[in-house]
């Protein structure tokens, strides 16, 4: 599906006197929605456009009394029906004759959503979010730093809103007559982005709105930002086509893998996704660390940790000039990391996702000296912590000469090993746990812990 998406005209850079409002209708695969607004929106209207109908074939025993007490908002608005269809008699109606009802007269009926998942800080309707909350008309949904979470709609839609976000539902119902869904999110602060179950129904539509601002509805997979200091609109699409107009420039279309600005005079390459080096190996640290291969042109990159392929559930988000990224500590579990880079014009590249394992493995070291007869025992012991049924290997080396352990014992499956007389000098000693994940074999040394064996007893 092919939109035009229209730069909102700013005067002095100043907020625009009203708002722009794209509206799609959407027939094909699932499309995708992100708008970012600016600050301190003013409200706008947020009705359907007047002139809009619905289509009704009579039955038998329909008369106009009938139908208007089924499906308007107000009876007596029937003689508006009438006279828009011209009947001559209201009670008369010929069977299979097609009636069109104004869309702004007809009754609704409320639609709920419901938290789907969420982190942090969110607030919904001024209460502290719970999974399966329900979310309806007037609802006005809030995260805070770190904090994010994704809605469900019925049709199993979904709207996700990333850290420090407002969105107010402004419109959430569906037609008595026909059953098209309204819906409508006004986004007050932040971003917001929604993945829209395909609808067959033209009448049907789903909406964000920014009033004063950009407001944008993704095809197939597009997004969009608004820099409020700079009044810079951007739009990058990743799937489809998308048109962008400006004021200072011509129309644009954007194919797959391209991006525009308002100051841009043409399309350009969107970046490639950056390659995490070992990324879809094991997290085994204390945080969680990854690190990028840098993309020529980039001046930043925002990487996202999630629970699930689609990033319903966002854990955490970091926007980094260096190509790593940086992470509290997870519980064990499977994870999924975003990452893109942002190009000198503020457009984000594409997205690279990439699978990993979380497994705590945090080793404990020790050693204990003690008599032997006139020997001396060294009893060195370990203890893994987090580690799932894990076998060990001990290496001990002479200072200086690691690469050529003097003892080497392994596979083991206890927690310590016992040397008798070690000579004089100093030694390197190491363990590596190896577990099973999944149906993989994963193993780590742990650093050196130094000895010093001094003569005499």
């Amino acid at each position: 599906m092919d939109i035009v998406l229209k730069h909102s005209p700013l005067r002095n850079r100043a907020l625009a006197a009203g708002a722009l409002i794209l509206l799609a209708t959407i027939s094909g695969p699932a499309a995708i929605a992100e708008t970012r607004a600016v600050q301190n929106p003013a409200r706008q209207s947020s009705g359907k456009a007047s002139g809009e109908t619905v289509r009704y074939q009579v039955q038998r025993g329909d008369n106009l009394f009938r139908l208007a007490t089924l499906y308007l908002i107000r009876p007596e608005d029937y003689r508006i029906v009438q006279r828009l269809n011209r009947v001559a008699d209201p009670l008369r109606l010929p069977i299979g004759m097609i009636l069109l009802f104004p869309r702004e007269l007809l009754k609704h009926e409320p639609v709920r959503g419901a938290v789907h998942s969420y982190s942090g800080a969110v607030r919904i309707g001024g209460r502290p979010a719970t999974v399966g909350m329900g979310v309806s008309e007037g609802t006005l949904i809030e995260t805070g730093q770190k904090s994010f979470v994704t809605l469900k709609l019925p049709d199993d839609s979904s709207i996700a809103l990333p850290s420090q976000s407002a969105v107010r539902v402004q419109r959430l119902r569906r037609a008595v007559l026909g059953n098209h869904l309204e819906r409508l999110f006004e986004i007050e602060r932040g971003r917001a982005s929604a993945t829209v179950t395909p609808m067959t129904d033209p009448l049907s539509d789903f909406r964000f709105a920014t009033p004063g601002a950009i407001t944008s509805v993704r095809g197939t997979r597009f997004r969009m930002s608004y820099d409020t200091k700079g009044g810079q609109a951007t739009s990058e699409v990743l799937e489809g086509k998308v048109g962008f107009a400006a004021e200072a420039h011509d129309a644009q279309t954007l194919p797959a893998g391209f991006g525009t600005t308002s100051e841009l005079p043409a399309p350009v390459a969107l970046l490639d996704a950056p390659q995490l080096a070992g990324a879809d190996g094991v997290q085994s640290g204390d945080d969680i660390r990854f690190a990028l291969q840098p993309v020529p042109g980039a001046k930043a990159y925002r990487v996202q940790i999630g629970a699930d392929a689609a990033f319903l559930s966002v854990l955490d988000e970091t926007l980094t000039a260096a190509p790593e990224a940086h992470f509290g500590s997870l519980p064990d579990g499977t994870y999924f990391v975003r990452a893109t880079a942002i190009d000198g014009n503020d457009l984000e590249g594409k997205p690279g996702i990439t699978r990993f394992e979380r497994r705590l493995d945090r080793i404990e070291m020790g050693l204990e000296v003690t008599p032997a007869g006139y020997s001396r025992q060294f009893r060195f012991w370990w203890q893994a912590h987090g580690a799932a049924n894990p076998q060990f290997r001990f290496q001990l080396a002479k200072a200086g000469k690691e690469a050529k352990p003097m003892i080497e014992q392994g596979p083991l499956s206890g927690n310590d090993l016992i040397v008798i007389d070690l000579p004089p000098g100093s030694y390197r000693w190491r363990i590596m746990t190896s577990q099973i994940i999944g149906a993989q074999t994963v193993s780590q040394w742990s650093d050196y812990s130094d000895l010093r064996v001094e003569s005499g007893w």
